[in-house]
Protein backbone atom coordinates (compact mmCIF):
# COMPACT_ATOMS: atom_id res chain seq x y z
CA UNK A 1 0.00 0.00 0.00
CA UNK A 2 1.51 3.45 -1.21
CA UNK A 3 0.97 6.51 1.37
CA UNK A 4 0.13 10.04 -0.14
CA UNK A 5 0.04 12.60 2.35
CA UNK A 6 -2.05 16.03 1.79
CA UNK A 7 -1.18 19.06 2.47
CA UNK A 8 -4.26 20.94 2.86
CA UNK A 9 -3.33 24.82 2.39
CA UNK A 10 -6.84 26.26 4.02
CA UNK A 11 -7.45 30.11 3.05
CA UNK A 12 -10.27 31.95 4.33
CA UNK A 13 -11.57 35.35 2.24
CA UNK A 14 -14.32 37.72 2.28
CA UNK A 15 -15.55 38.49 -1.25
CA UNK A 16 -17.98 40.96 -2.97
CA UNK A 17 -17.18 38.92 -6.35
CA UNK A 18 -15.73 41.32 -9.00
CA UNK A 19 -13.87 41.08 -12.11
CA UNK A 20 -10.24 40.09 -12.18
CA UNK A 21 -7.83 38.69 -14.35
CA UNK A 22 -4.19 37.29 -13.50
CA UNK A 23 -2.29 33.92 -14.46
CA UNK A 24 1.12 32.20 -14.55
CA UNK A 25 3.76 30.32 -16.90
CA UNK A 26 5.49 27.48 -16.14
CA UNK A 27 7.89 24.80 -18.09
CA UNK A 28 9.91 21.41 -17.44
CA UNK A 29 11.99 19.55 -19.03
CA UNK A 30 10.91 16.01 -20.35
CA UNK A 31 13.99 14.27 -19.41
CA UNK A 32 16.49 16.38 -17.24
CA UNK A 33 19.35 14.08 -18.01
CA UNK A 34 18.67 14.42 -21.96
CA UNK A 35 22.17 14.56 -23.42
CA UNK A 36 21.45 15.26 -27.40
CA UNK A 37 21.57 18.34 -28.89
CA UNK A 38 17.64 19.06 -28.54
CA UNK A 39 15.57 18.58 -25.51
CA UNK A 40 11.67 18.29 -25.30
CA UNK A 41 9.90 20.20 -22.83
CA UNK A 42 6.13 21.13 -21.43
CA UNK A 43 5.11 24.45 -21.66
CA UNK A 44 2.20 25.03 -19.21
CA UNK A 45 -0.12 27.93 -18.99
CA UNK A 46 -2.75 28.82 -16.29
CA UNK A 47 -4.84 31.92 -16.34
CA UNK A 48 -7.94 33.56 -14.69
CA UNK A 49 -11.14 35.15 -16.66
CA UNK A 50 -13.98 36.88 -15.56
CA UNK A 51 -16.85 34.19 -16.21
CA UNK A 52 -19.33 33.90 -17.74
CA UNK A 53 -18.05 36.95 -19.87
CA UNK A 54 -15.69 34.78 -21.06
CA UNK A 55 -17.34 30.97 -21.81
CA UNK A 56 -15.92 27.84 -20.00
CA UNK A 57 -15.11 25.90 -23.38
CA UNK A 58 -11.76 24.74 -25.10
CA UNK A 59 -9.51 27.00 -26.82
CA UNK A 60 -10.42 30.47 -24.15
CA UNK A 61 -10.54 33.32 -25.31
CA UNK A 62 -11.20 32.62 -28.70
CA UNK A 63 -14.06 30.17 -28.37
CA UNK A 64 -16.20 33.23 -26.80
CA UNK A 65 -17.37 35.17 -29.91
CA UNK A 66 -16.83 38.36 -28.68
CA UNK A 67 -12.78 37.44 -28.40
CA UNK A 68 -12.98 35.39 -31.63
CA UNK A 69 -9.78 37.49 -32.89
CA UNK A 70 -8.08 37.41 -29.37
CA UNK A 71 -5.31 34.61 -30.45
CA UNK A 72 -1.83 35.37 -29.98
CA UNK A 73 1.49 33.70 -29.56
CA UNK A 74 4.19 33.59 -26.62
CA UNK A 75 6.73 35.58 -27.70
CA UNK A 76 10.50 35.83 -26.85
CA UNK A 77 11.15 38.85 -24.74
CA UNK A 78 15.16 38.51 -24.52
CA UNK A 79 18.12 37.12 -25.48
CA UNK A 80 16.23 35.81 -28.33
CA UNK A 81 19.42 34.94 -30.14
CA UNK A 82 19.52 31.91 -27.81
CA UNK A 83 15.93 30.88 -27.90
CA UNK A 84 16.70 27.43 -29.39
CA UNK A 85 14.42 28.02 -32.60
CA UNK A 86 11.06 28.96 -30.47
CA UNK A 87 10.85 31.68 -32.79
CA UNK A 88 10.34 29.87 -35.76
CA UNK A 89 7.85 27.40 -34.02
CA UNK A 90 6.04 30.08 -31.18
CA UNK A 91 3.23 28.18 -29.19
CA UNK A 92 -0.41 30.04 -28.80
CA UNK A 93 -2.13 31.56 -25.55
CA UNK A 94 -5.61 29.17 -26.07
CA UNK A 95 -6.39 27.13 -22.96
CA UNK A 96 -9.22 25.10 -21.73
CA UNK A 97 -11.72 25.76 -19.16
CA UNK A 98 -10.74 23.83 -15.88
CA UNK A 99 -12.75 25.31 -13.22
CA UNK A 100 -15.70 28.09 -12.89
CA UNK A 101 -17.80 29.48 -10.26
CA UNK A 102 -20.79 31.48 -11.40
CA UNK A 103 -20.98 33.13 -7.66
CA UNK A 104 -17.51 34.19 -7.63
CA UNK A 105 -17.69 34.97 -11.57
CA UNK A 106 -14.66 33.05 -11.58
CA UNK A 107 -12.93 30.65 -14.61
CA UNK A 108 -9.21 29.22 -14.71
CA UNK A 109 -8.29 27.55 -17.37
CA UNK A 110 -5.11 25.75 -18.42
CA UNK A 111 -3.56 24.14 -21.19
CA UNK A 112 0.43 22.12 -21.38
CA UNK A 113 2.50 22.06 -25.04
CA UNK A 114 5.26 20.44 -25.54
CA UNK A 115 8.07 22.00 -27.92
CA UNK A 116 11.44 20.62 -28.46
CA UNK A 117 14.24 23.14 -28.44
CA UNK A 118 17.83 22.96 -28.91
CA UNK A 119 19.97 21.96 -26.14
CA UNK A 120 21.48 24.91 -24.14
CA UNK A 121 18.65 27.04 -24.99
CA UNK A 122 17.95 30.41 -22.71
CA UNK A 123 15.47 33.08 -22.95
CA UNK A 124 12.46 35.32 -21.94
CA UNK A 125 9.10 34.36 -22.97
CA UNK A 126 6.22 36.30 -22.39
CA UNK A 127 2.36 36.11 -22.56
CA UNK A 128 1.28 40.25 -22.87
CA UNK A 129 -1.76 42.32 -23.44
CA UNK A 130 -3.96 45.13 -22.27
CA UNK A 131 -6.71 43.26 -21.11
CA UNK A 132 -6.87 43.96 -16.88
CA UNK A 133 -9.48 45.76 -15.89
CA UNK A 134 -9.74 49.74 -14.40
CA UNK A 135 -6.96 49.32 -12.05
CA UNK A 136 -5.15 52.16 -9.32
CA UNK A 137 -7.01 54.78 -7.80
CA UNK A 138 -8.15 56.63 -9.52
CA UNK A 139 -9.02 54.24 -11.58
CA UNK A 140 -7.22 53.70 -15.31
CA UNK A 141 -8.20 51.48 -18.46
CA UNK A 142 -6.40 49.45 -20.70
CA UNK A 143 -3.07 49.38 -19.07
CA UNK A 144 -0.68 46.96 -20.86
CA UNK A 145 0.68 43.85 -18.33
CA UNK A 146 3.04 41.12 -19.09
CA UNK A 147 3.45 37.31 -17.44
CA UNK A 148 7.53 36.57 -18.64
CA UNK A 149 9.21 33.04 -17.49
CA UNK A 150 12.75 32.53 -17.67
CA UNK A 151 13.88 29.26 -19.68
CA UNK A 152 16.96 28.06 -19.69
CA UNK A 153 17.81 24.68 -20.67
CA UNK A 154 21.84 24.41 -20.11
CA UNK A 155 22.59 22.05 -17.73
CA UNK A 156 22.98 22.88 -13.48
CA UNK A 157 26.94 22.79 -12.27
CA UNK A 158 25.77 19.43 -11.08
CA UNK A 159 24.94 17.94 -14.34
CA UNK A 160 21.42 18.08 -15.15
CA UNK A 161 18.03 20.60 -16.68
CA UNK A 162 17.27 22.06 -13.86
CA UNK A 163 12.89 22.14 -13.39
CA UNK A 164 11.65 25.36 -12.25
CA UNK A 165 8.93 25.50 -9.64
CA UNK A 166 5.30 25.91 -10.11
CA UNK A 167 3.62 28.14 -8.16
CA UNK A 168 -0.01 29.28 -8.57
CA UNK A 169 -2.44 31.75 -6.46
CA UNK A 170 -6.15 32.42 -6.52
CA UNK A 171 -6.54 35.84 -8.03
CA UNK A 172 -8.10 37.95 -6.67
CA UNK A 173 -6.72 38.40 -3.71
CA UNK A 174 -8.62 40.59 -1.15
CA UNK A 175 -7.79 42.83 2.04
CA UNK A 176 -9.52 45.16 4.55
CA UNK A 177 -8.97 48.05 4.60
CA UNK A 178 -6.57 49.48 7.69
CA UNK A 179 -6.05 45.51 8.10
CA UNK A 180 -2.74 43.94 7.68
CA UNK A 181 -3.02 40.35 5.44
CA UNK A 182 -0.44 37.44 4.55
CA UNK A 183 -0.90 36.46 0.77
CA UNK A 184 0.20 32.85 0.89
CA UNK A 185 1.55 31.79 -2.89
CA UNK A 186 1.75 27.55 -2.92
CA UNK A 187 5.16 26.61 -4.27
CA UNK A 188 6.66 23.35 -5.49
CA UNK A 189 9.74 22.37 -6.55
CA UNK A 190 10.32 18.57 -8.04
CA UNK A 191 14.60 19.93 -7.42
CA UNK A 192 13.49 20.24 -3.39
CA UNK A 193 13.86 23.87 -3.75
CA UNK A 194 11.33 26.48 -1.86
CA UNK A 195 11.12 29.66 -3.47
CA UNK A 196 9.68 30.95 -6.71
CA UNK A 197 13.11 31.40 -7.96
CA UNK A 198 15.87 29.09 -6.87
CA UNK A 199 18.94 28.83 -7.27
CA UNK A 200 21.57 25.93 -6.91
CA UNK A 201 22.31 26.65 -3.22
CA UNK A 202 22.04 28.97 -0.33
CA UNK A 203 24.42 31.31 -1.50
CA UNK A 204 24.18 31.52 -4.91
CA UNK A 205 23.51 35.08 -6.62
CA UNK A 206 21.88 33.56 -9.51
CA UNK A 207 18.62 32.45 -10.16
CA UNK A 208 18.25 28.91 -12.46
CA UNK A 209 14.72 29.97 -13.21
CA UNK A 210 12.27 32.67 -12.42
CA UNK A 211 8.75 31.75 -12.91
CA UNK A 212 5.76 34.46 -12.55
CA UNK A 213 2.93 34.82 -10.76
CA UNK A 214 0.70 37.49 -11.32
CA UNK A 215 -2.74 38.36 -9.34
CA UNK A 216 -4.75 41.38 -8.15
CA UNK A 217 -5.64 42.68 -5.13
CA UNK A 218 -8.79 44.36 -4.37
CA UNK A 219 -8.98 46.48 -0.84
CA UNK A 220 -12.36 46.67 0.40
CA UNK A 221 -14.02 48.66 3.02
CA UNK A 222 -15.01 47.03 6.65
CA UNK A 223 -17.15 44.40 6.32
CA UNK A 224 -20.77 44.15 8.40
CA UNK A 225 -19.34 40.82 9.62
CA UNK A 226 -15.49 40.84 10.58
CA UNK A 227 -15.34 36.76 11.69
CA UNK A 228 -13.99 34.17 9.00
CA UNK A 229 -15.09 31.46 8.37
CA UNK A 230 -13.55 28.09 9.55
CA UNK A 231 -12.26 25.18 7.08
CA UNK A 232 -13.19 22.06 8.68
CA UNK A 233 -9.35 19.95 8.23
CA UNK A 234 -10.13 16.23 7.58
CA UNK A 235 -10.28 13.92 10.78
CA UNK A 236 -7.82 11.36 9.42
CA UNK A 237 -4.34 10.49 6.92
CA UNK A 238 -5.76 9.34 4.10
CA UNK A 239 -4.30 6.14 2.69
CA UNK A 240 -4.83 5.47 -0.95
CA UNK A 241 -3.32 3.00 -3.04
CA UNK A 242 -2.80 3.26 -6.34
CA UNK A 243 -5.57 2.62 -8.99
CA UNK A 244 -8.04 2.87 -5.65
CA UNK A 245 -10.58 5.36 -6.16
CA UNK A 246 -11.26 8.00 -3.04
CA UNK A 247 -13.89 10.27 -2.10
CA UNK A 248 -13.41 12.84 0.59
CA UNK A 249 -15.45 16.18 1.82
CA UNK A 250 -13.97 19.33 2.48
CA UNK A 251 -15.87 21.92 4.78
CA UNK A 252 -16.11 25.34 5.74
CA UNK A 253 -18.32 26.93 8.54
CA UNK A 254 -20.05 30.30 7.79
CA UNK A 255 -19.63 32.12 11.51
CA UNK A 256 -21.64 35.17 10.73
CA UNK A 257 -25.06 35.38 10.59
CA UNK A 258 -26.61 34.52 7.06
CA UNK A 259 -28.31 37.42 6.73
CA UNK A 260 -25.02 39.28 7.20
CA UNK A 261 -22.63 37.06 5.02
CA UNK A 262 -23.40 33.56 3.11
CA UNK A 263 -20.36 31.21 2.07
CA UNK A 264 -20.02 31.07 -1.51
CA UNK A 265 -17.82 28.68 -2.52
CA UNK A 266 -14.41 26.58 -1.72
CA UNK A 267 -12.42 27.37 -4.98
CA UNK A 268 -9.01 24.82 -5.50
CA UNK A 269 -6.29 27.25 -5.41
CA UNK A 270 -3.20 24.98 -5.97
CA UNK A 271 -4.76 21.09 -6.77
CA UNK A 272 -2.94 17.59 -7.76
CA UNK A 273 -3.75 15.83 -11.21
CA UNK A 274 -6.34 14.16 -11.76
CA UNK A 275 -8.43 15.06 -8.44
CA UNK A 276 -12.12 16.31 -9.51
CA UNK A 277 -14.54 18.31 -7.22
CA UNK A 278 -18.64 18.99 -7.13
CA UNK A 279 -20.53 21.94 -6.41
CA UNK A 280 -20.58 23.37 -2.89
CA UNK A 281 -23.61 21.58 -0.98
CA UNK A 282 -25.12 23.60 1.63
CA UNK A 283 -25.67 20.87 4.85
CA UNK A 284 -28.80 19.02 5.63
CA UNK A 285 -28.00 19.59 9.38
CA UNK A 286 -26.57 22.65 9.78
CA UNK A 287 -26.77 25.83 8.25
CA UNK A 288 -23.49 27.06 8.69
CA UNK A 289 -21.86 24.21 7.25
CA UNK A 290 -21.44 23.69 3.35
CA UNK A 291 -19.39 21.82 1.96
CA UNK A 292 -17.75 20.03 -1.55
CA UNK A 293 -16.89 16.76 -2.24
CA UNK A 294 -13.35 15.56 -4.21
CA UNK A 295 -12.70 11.80 -5.79
CA UNK A 296 -9.26 10.64 -6.45
CA UNK A 297 -7.92 8.12 -8.19
CA UNK A 298 -4.40 8.07 -7.70
CA UNK A 299 -1.73 7.03 -10.36
CA UNK A 300 1.75 5.29 -9.51
CA UNK A 301 3.44 7.91 -10.86
CA UNK A 302 2.18 10.16 -8.09
CA UNK A 303 3.66 8.25 -4.86
CA UNK A 304 5.31 10.78 -2.64
CA UNK A 305 3.62 13.90 -1.30
CA UNK A 306 1.08 16.13 -2.85
CA UNK A 307 -0.21 19.13 -2.25
CA UNK A 308 -4.10 20.49 -2.37
CA UNK A 309 -4.80 23.95 -1.68
CA UNK A 310 -7.85 25.40 -0.93
CA UNK A 311 -9.75 28.69 -0.42
CA UNK A 312 -13.36 29.70 1.27
CA UNK A 313 -15.07 32.59 0.13
CA UNK A 314 -18.02 34.63 1.81
CA UNK A 315 -20.10 37.18 0.38
CA UNK A 316 -20.87 39.75 3.08
CA UNK A 317 -23.15 43.33 3.27
CA UNK A 318 -21.19 46.20 3.58
CA UNK A 319 -20.97 48.88 7.02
Amino acid sequence: MYLYVFILCCSIVFTDARHFNGGTIGWTPIDPYDNSTSVDIIITQSYSWTYPYVQCSTNVPISTSTFSGANTNLICMADCSTDGGYSTKPIDILTDCTSTSSSLKMMTTERSKNITLSADAHFYLSYRGNAWLSLNDPAQPGLDWSIVTYTDLRKRPDGFINTPPVAKVVSPQYTIVNKTIQIKIPVSDANAGDDVEDFINETSMTPMSSVPVQFLIYVQPQPACSIEPVIIPLDRCLEVQAGVTISFNLSAINLCDQSVATLIAIIVSSGISGVTYGNLTHSSTNSSIYYVMFTWTPQANQIGVQQLCTVAYTRYNFS
